[in-house]
């Protein structure tokens, strides 16, 4: 059975690492929100970076398969902005991940707010905004909704955190391509050392099945 069990979400499927989410659409909060895209691609986006070491690798991988991506980024994390600059550089999406990445209490909007306008001041540039854990609070959606920003959830949680070891990495990214479906929003992370054997396996994987994204085609479908 291995280190996790297994997690049942939705009608019928079953999964260890791989979890997929059904998210109401929250239309009526922010620009745009969405748990899938249109089309026959998936999006891929990495929350909890950038990190020094991993960041890079990710880019390097993404960029081997001339795919693009959304990076969630965590405003304390930026120690070095060329890397923003680099992520940026190689066309993919930024988005405000907050600047604390701390669960704020439903009631705490005035920190919210102040939360995420303080990220956007060193990501000036990001026009998406994924907040901590995916708990939408209302200071949160109140901060996004202010600087313009969409909100944007997932609807397949690689489970890429949960990873200890190689053999976790493997089956982490045997089951997202058992479970991915066309049009699905992956989350992964960028700041562990297991993301980059876990994208040796699942880009291949998705570029085989003419499943790699465009997240600039992407945008512009969101904005229509």
């Amino acid at each position: 059975m291995g280190p996790f069990p297994p997690t049942r979400r939705g009608p019928t499927r079953r999964m260890t690492f791989a979890r997929r989410t059904h998210w109401a659409k929250r239309a009526v909060l922010a620009p745009f929100s969405r748990t899938r895209i249109a089309g026959v691609q998936v999006l891929l986006t990495f929350d909890d970076g950038p990190h020094p070491e991993h960041t890079p690798a990710v880019l390097e991988r993404l960029s081997t398969f001339g795919a693009s991506a959304a990076f969630f980024l965590v405003g304390n994390r930026i120690t070095e902005p060329a890397l923003v600059e680099h992520v940026r550089g190689h066309g993919h999406a930024i988005g405000n991940h907050t600047f604390g990445h701390a669960v704020p209490r439903w009631c705490e909007v005035r920190a919210s707010i102040e939360d995420v306008r303080r990220c956007q001041l060193l990501v000036p540039h990001a026009t998406l905004f994924r907040p901590p854990l995916g708990k939408l609070t209302p200071g949160l959606w109140l901060a996004a909704r202010r600087l313009g920003l969409g909100c944007m959830s997932w609807s397949l949680d690689s489970g890429d955190w949960r990873c200890r070891s190689a053999a976790d990495a493997k089956r982490c990214a045997d089951e997202v391509l058992k479970f991915v479906r066309p049009g699905d929003i992956i989350l992964f992370h960028d700041d562990h050392r297991w993301i980059a054997p876990i994208l040796d396996v699942v880009l291949p994987g998705l570029a085989a099945r003419r499943l790699l994204p465009d997240i600039r085609s992407m945008a512009r479908r969101s904005r229509t």
